[in-house]
């Protein structure tokens, strides 16, 4: 009746199917309550019919809630089961269901992905048959503690496959129904793990061999309880104690650790800043012996737990090298000190030595590139073999040499030979040549200058016998030197000493003289232009080189080579010598030997148009135009000069004088005049 009287309060509405539904379920009640009435053949009352009536419909509504709830119930474990099989499926975790005898069948998603197999393809396959043949005992232990009742197995094996990989395996026993079991296996893929593991494993590994083969000492501290952790063996056999009394201690609680306070600020120190060094911290072995250390300590984290290595290294002996260095630094400055007025003393004599060797080095590289061997003296000819004989005969001595010839012969080339074939070989050979210097500097060129030794003299000059001390020092037309510079040039052969200009001490040399002409030095010494004496001394062993018109078969050698080298420099190409070229060149005098020959030949090399060498010079018109033998190239000289002179009514300086129109110097025209024997006509008739 209540319900009644509440459904008679609420407003009416269209029906909702809920209601559609009690309504037909009513009508269908009354139909077969009346047809039961009819069957059983008895009167109802009207109020037991209204009764079960408004039973049956409280029951069916309650059959109808119940019915909502169960579609809901429903619907809510569909859609958990579809959670569950997506989270199955595609867990991070391989899922499998396994038989007693470990036979798959069940797998997720990412399990069928772990073995490299489709899922459909695992049903009914031994999970035993993926794993690798060595962990087959262990999978096999496994699934037996886990039949024995086990709650939770695990173990960790290697799975087939084209590369390595490590699973690890969690196992449950299910239920199957009718008495039989089954198994729940979860598998996760521990491959990083493993490797970070073994990488980590080697690294303490390397770590520990490092730690026990280190020549420092360390200590290892808990940085929490301040107690030493660990120590090497270096550090037990550097300080006597055994490993039990570091072990579990502090610092400042070993014996060796003299300074108690000062450990404990150091410690503190640490703590602070995570970094402490001491250069030089005092410690005392078990023994008692005293030795200082350097002291270094860092704070490390290791597994989240922070650790204190300590190194330290023995440096008493470094110290007291130190100290002795120290001592030798003190020495040797007091030493110094000591010895410095001696060396003021001595720092103008190595100036002296410093201007030699620049010198020399100056004369060093401008003799570098002429490496003077025989392959430079080309010829075959009996005379020449000859002079190269004398030249071997001679060179190893320390012998005076004075080299004959004609200008042009290559008496320079013989003379450099001579050096570098003897035991002065290694120091540079110096060269004077004394037709080129005027008479009053011959002097300051060959025995070196002070400086104000005469006026324009402002530096000091290194003189060429000074230069090539130990070596061997080269006048080339030893002729034209003065007779002044001649007694000099004596003195320094005789007794080996000299002195500079404008200074009195003494300079002691030891230097082989090899001197070259083209002069007759006996004629000379007759005519008085030559001292006697001077004459004597250089020719202790002559050598003649001979002139180019007595050594005719040399000729093609010498065309041959000067054609190739000017050639080759000027970048043409001359293959052949005619013979009619050649024949003439043999049959040319040669008053200027070699170094003529040499001019006439580049000269044709450079005006030759092609392959074949062609003469630019007519010799036969050279040779009538030359001279006679007889007449020398002194002779013409003298008379140019005489010619000169009378153009110029004897004045030598000025605008207008004979030094510049022959373009001499004056000095030089002088020293010229004098070798030549030319005066002025008034001083011959007062003489």
């Amino acid at each position: 009746m209540r319900d009644r009287d509440r459904a008679k309060d609420q407003p009416t509405s269209e029906p909702t199917a809920t209601q559609r539904r009690a309504a037909e379920l009513r009508r269908l009640a009354e139909t077969r309550l009346r047809q039961k009435k009819s069957e059983t053949g008895l009167p109802l009352a009207e109020d037991d019919a209204r009764r079960m009536v408004h039973e049956l419909q409280v029951h069916q509504i309650e059959l109808e809630l119940q019915n909502e709830e169960l579609k809901i119930t429903r619907e809510e474990l569909e859609r958990q089961f579809e959670k569950y099989s997506d989270l199955y499926n595609f867990a991070p975790v391989g899922y499998f269901t396994l038989d007693e005898d470990g036979t798959i069948r069940e797998a997720n998603l990412t399990g069928a992905k772990l073995l490299g197999i489709e899922r459909s393809r695992l049903v009914g396959t031994p999970f035993r048959s993926f794993v690798s043949g060595e962990d087959h005992r262990t999978f096999e232990e496994f699934l037996g503690k886990v039949c024995q009742g086990a709650e939770q197995e695990t173990c960790e094996v290697a799975l087939k496959g084209d590369r390595l990989r490590f699973v690890g395996i969690e196992g449950t026993v299910i239920e199957a129904g009718e008495g039989l079991r089954q198994y729940r296996v979860a598998v996760i893929d521990i491959t990083r793990r493993r490797q970070s593991e073994e990488a980590l494993k080697a690294s303490e590994t390397r770590y520990r061999r490092l730690f026990e083969t280190a020549q420092d000492g360390i200590l290892i501290l808990d940085a929490e309880t301040e107690r030493i952790a660990d120590v090497n063996p270096f550090l037990i056999e550097m300080l006597g104690y055994p490993h039990e009394d570091f072990l579990g201690k502090k610092l400042w609680e070993i014996g060796a650790f003299e300074d108690v306070e000062a450990s404990k600020a150091a410690f503190g120190e640490l703590q602070a800043k995570g970094y402490v060094r001491y250069e030089d911290l005092p410690l005392r072995t078990k023994d008692g012996r005293h030795m200082a250390v350097e002291f270094v300590s860092n704070v490390y984290l290791v597994d989240h737990h922070k650790v204190i290595q300590c190194n330290i290294r023995d440096i008493t002996d470094r110290k007291l090298i130190a100290e002795a260095l120290q001592k030798a630094h003190n020495e040797l400055e007091r030493r110094v000190e000591e010895r410095t007025v001696e060396l003021r003393t001595a720092l103008s004599d190595i100036k002296v030595m410093k201007d030699r060797l620049e010198a020399e080095n100056i004369y060093f590289r401008q003799e570098f590139t002429m490496k003077y061997r025989f392959e430079h003296v080309i010829g075959q000819s009996d005379s020449l073999k000859y002079v190269l004989y004398r030249a071997e005969q001679v060179a190893p001595t320390n012998t005076n040499v004075l080299i004959l010839g004609e200008t042009g012969t290559g008496k320079e080339l013989i003379a450099a030979a001579i050096h570098h074939m003897s035991p002065r070989k290694d120091r540079p050979l110096i060269t004077v040549n004394c037709a080129a210097l005027p008479a009053d500097l011959m002097e300051s060129e060959l025995f070196g200058r002070e400086r104000g030794a005469f006026t324009g003299a402002d530096t000091r000059q290194i003189g060429r016998f000074e230069i090539a001390n130990g070596s061997t020092l080269c006048l080339d037309e030893i002729g034209e030197l003065p007779l002044e510079t001649q007694a000099k040039l004596l003195r320094v052969i005789q007794h080996h000493e000299f002195e500079r200009l404008g200074s009195s001490r003494t300079i002691k040399v030891d230097v082989r003289i090899v001197a070259t002409t083209n002069r007759n030095l006996e004629e000379e010494v007759r005519k008085g232009r030559f001292r006697q004496d001077l004459y004597y001394r250089l020719n202790v062993f002559p050598i003649t080189v001979p002139p180019l018109r007595l050594r005719k078969e040399d000729v093609p050698l010498l065309v041959q080579a000067f054609v190739e080298r000017y050639a080759r420099k000027l970048g043409k190409q001359i293959t052949s010598i005619p013979k009619e070229t050649m024949k003439a060149l043999q049959n040319y005098p040669w008053p200027g030997n070699v170094r003529e020959l040499e001019s006439v030949i580049e000269r044709a090399v450079i005006l030759c148009p092609g392959p074949t060498l062609q003469l630019d010079d007519n010799l036969e018109t050279l040779s009538s135009s030359l001279p006679s033998v007889s007449g020398t190239l002194e002779e013409m000289e003298r008379k140019q000069i005489l010619r000169t002179f009378i153009e110029t009514r004897w004045r030598i300086n000025g605008k207008n004088g004979a030094a510049t129109i022959l373009g001499l110097n004056p000095s030089t025209l002088r020293a010229r005049m004098h070798k030549l024997g030319i005066v002025r006509p008034e001083m011959k008739a007062s003489a």
